[in-house]
């Protein structure tokens, strides 16, 4: 499967507590032309969530019977909750010629490389400044116990082993810094972009005279 040239599947992984969805959403302020995808989520919704901004709320049953029609592009299983990323989303955002930004896990990444042509994605990987700090944020976020603070942190370091599979890796010092590379990258590349599909036309009214 496909999308225009320059409409890219923006794709950002990281492990729990690293920062990706603090850098999806400044990214989102910086850019025009990019939207954010929104999954599907058998998770409860936190207090400061709202349903279809952060992600759609549905129990495990719609889940799986949406799974089961073939509405999802990946879906992935993490502390027993299911999340997915529905193909409408690239439908609406090829329609308006936007980017599509991904905040999803390694899992994810790995299915939609599978899908799409790799050509159409940008896919980055943020790693913490080290493995300390990144237990750190975990407890500063105070969502978690002991416990499971410490699941997080064995299953990060297991996230963290897979990120050779990304075309750009980036250590998360200074969000502000490093949602400022992204932007850059990016735009680089839609540069890049456009400058090939203006080669290709003059190379074809060359051809064709």
């Amino acid at each position: 499967m496909t999308i225009e040239a320059l409409n890219k599947l923006i794709i950002i992984s990281s492990p729990s507590g690293a920062g990706k969805t603090t850098l999806c959403k400044l990214l989102l302020k910086k850019m025009k032309n990019i939207s954010l995808s929104i999954s599907y989520t058998s998770r409860n919704k936190r207090l400061n969530e709202i349903n279809g901004k952060d992600y759609y709320f549905v129990t495990e049953k719609k889940f799986k019977d949406l799974k089961n029609k073939d509405y999802f592009i990946e879906t992935a299983k993490n502390f027993n909750n299911l999340y997915g990323s529905p193909f409408s989303n690239v439908k609406i955002a090829k329609k308006n010629k936007e980017h599509l930004l991904f905040d999803i896990d390694w899992k994810g990444a790995r299915k939609i490389r599978k899908k799409y042509n790799k050509n159409d994605i940008l896919d980055f990987f943020i790693l913490p400044p080290s493995k300390t700090e990144l237990k750190k944020r975990l407890v500063k976020r105070g969502r978690d116990n002991l416990k499971d603070i410490n699941l997080r942190l064995s299953y990060a370091i297991n996230e963290m082993s897979h990120y050779k599979e990304y075309k750009y890796v980036l250590i998360n010092e200074n969000v502000h810094k490093t949602v400022n590379e992204i932007k850059k990258i990016i735009e680089y590349n839609n540069l890049i972009t456009s400058n090939n599909l203006l080669l290709n036309k003059k190379l074809k009214k060359i051809i064709n005279f």
